[in-house]
C-alpha cells in the first residue's frame, strides 16, 4: 500500500512542478527505486497511471533508474556492491554494513510540454 501513497504523491509533486513551469503536459518522470527499497517500480507506476486520471499527468511515462545495494566494511572503509548472502569485504572479509544506497525511492525530475 506504500505504492500507492508514494504514487499519489508524485502527481501532486509532478503537477505543482509542471504548474511552475507554467507547462500543459507532464510526459515523463524521471525516478529512481533502490533494490533494496521495498517499492515495486511497476506497482507504484500502475497506481500512479490511476491517480493521474483527470490531472496533466495522465499518460506521463517513467524513466526508471534503479540503484544496487551498496555495503561499507567497519575496517577498511570499501564500499561495495551486497550480493545475495555474501555480505563479506572483497578486501579483507570483514562483514559490511549497510549504506543509504539502495534503499533510494525518489522523484528525480519531470519533463514536460
Amino acid at each position: 500500500m506504500h505504492e500507492y501513497h508514494k504514487a499519489v504523491a508524485w502527481v501532486e509533486e509532478a503537477c505543482k512542478q509542471a504548474e511552475e513551469k507554467n507547462a500543459k503536459k507532464v510526459t515523463a518522470l524521471n525516478v529512481t527505486f533502490g533494490e533494496s527499497s521495498g517499492y515495486s517500480p511497476e506497482v507504484v507506476k500502475n497506481y500512479f497511471d490511476e491517480a493521474a486520471v483527470g490531472t496533466i499527468c495522465e499518460g506521463a511515462k517513467f524513466h526508471v533508474t534503479v540503484t544496487r545495494s551498496m555495503l561499507k566494511c567497519p575496517a577498511c572503509g570499501e564500499v561495495f556492491e551486497k550480493k545475495l548472502l555474501d555480505y563479506k569485504c572483497p578486501n579483507c572479509g570483514v562483514e559490511g554494513n549497510p549504506t543509504e544506497s539502495g534503499n533510494e525511492v525518489t522523484l528525480d525530475g519531470i519533463e514536460v510540454e
